[in-house]
């Protein structure tokens, strides 16, 4: 199979991947034939990737972390409890003190959302992140627009395990960081359309009700999950900056490895030093920042570069480690290389390279002037000065 740009789809392109919407209810099966209504449907959703079988393709297997039958579960039980949430009723006109002293005292928050649920599904995948030690993440979007509330919680629940792993981290540790994981963005739901608002289209009073959503977010985990202090502590600290420039209290710390030796040492709980890049870093490749959708590169490139924040740079580390940048599956172009050979040739992703992600193994099937080839199995693993990108 291999990951296809929503705005390369043709009519007869055969998906490759079912299609589900937030609820886990099917919308298109694997083995279905494109058609333009589909396409303009996918396109509609906001769906950006999706993975289509071709000859070419055929002995392509992507990898992912945690199986689509483990993925569909995730997003329904994290729907559910957003839902739940919402259900309660919005409180986007009320101000930031009125909103955090309903939250602690109406009885309509106290368990709403199905804990045990939650447990069960972050515990499901833990296991399948442990048995798929050797899998990276991959992060080309594929989401509806329905569903990215969810599918965020989930995303940031695997990463932030992943990352977590190359600390030692117990198992659980890893359980308590995915459920903060899964939860750190519920308190947006209390806002409302508010929530769904890009941060160019909100007034001064919106910014500052949706800069609180931290709070929000730790005070319906202690609602519903009495005696979850760790977990509430990184929900309430996952948007604060090592620069002291984060929110909600402008915290800052120091860009030490977060292990538990070192907690003493930290303004900044470990476990929130590792959700805020897992968070950041899906935000920036879901278009969820302002709006522009980057690559995984773009997206690490910019973290780096503390364009995105300030981040600690060992679980930044960690990040680049787990990321994979160019996923199997995905068309990529040979953007320059020292032998020159090859460059503006377009192919797939067939086998990753885990030590240097811009060398991988590829079937190129055009050459640089966009004309098709035969397809042609090339390892660039001894190449020297790889550069890829993403065939956008």
């Amino acid at each position: 199979m291999q990951i296809q740009n929503i705005d390369k789809l043709i009519p007869g392109d055969i998906l490759g991947k079912s299609l589900f919407n937030s609820r886990g209810d099917l919308l298109l099966a694997s083995g279905y034939e494109l058609n333009p209504e589909t396409i303009d449907l996918m396109k509609g959703r906001g769906i950006l990737y999706v993975h289509v079988m071709t000859e070419v393709s055929k002995d392509i297997f992507p990898q992912e972390v945690i199986s689509d039958t483990v993925r569909v579960m995730a997003n329904k039980t994290a729907g559910e409890a957003f839902e739940a949430l919402a259900q309660v009723g919005s409180m986007e006109s009320e101000n930031i003190e009125d909103i955090q002293n309903r939250l602690q005292n109406d009885k309509k928050f106290k368990n709403v959302i199905k804990m045990p649920a939650v447990k069960r599904v972050v515990s499901t995948i833990l296991e399948e992140v442990m048995n798929n030690s050797s899998v990276m993440f991959s992060s080309l979007r594929m989401r509806a627009e329905d569903s990215v509330d969810y599918e965020h919680a989930v995303d940031t629940t695997v990463l932030s395990i992943m990352i977590a792993q190359l600390f030692r981290y117990t198992k659980d540790e890893l359980r308590q960081l995915g459920i903060a994981a899964m939860m750190h963005d519920t308190g947006k739901t209390v806002l409302g359309n508010l929530r769904h608002k890009k941060p160019f289209d909100l007034n001064a009073d919106e910014r500052m009700l949706l800069r609180e959503h931290p709070v929000y977010s730790m005070l319906i985990m202690r609602e519903n999950n009495d005696g979850s202090f760790v977990e509430q502590t990184a929900i309430l600290q996952h948007h604060e900056q090592l620069d002291g420039n984060g929110f909600p209290r402008g915290l800052s710390g120091e860009s030490i490895p977060p292990v538990k030796a070192n907690q003493d040492n930290q303004g900044i709980h470990r476990f929130a030093h590792i959700l805020a890049v897992a968070n950041v870093y899906d935000n920036l490749i879901s278009g969820n920042e302002d709006g522009t959708v980057l690559t995984p590169e773009e997206a690490i490139t910019a973290i780096i570069n503390r364009r995105a924040g300030a981040w600690n740079r060992h679980v930044v580390k960690a990040l680049v480690r787990v990321v994979q940048c160019y996923p199997v599956g995905a068309v990529v172009r040979v953007k320059n290389n020292r032998s020159k050979r090859y460059v503006g040739y377009t192919g797939i992703v067939a086998k990753e390279n885990a030590t240097e992600q811009s060398k991988p193994t590829l079937v190129l099937t055009h050459d640089a002037d966009g004309q098709e080839i035969p397809p042609e199995v090339v390892d660039f693993k001894d190449e020297k000065d790889m550069q890829l990108e993403i065939d956008s």
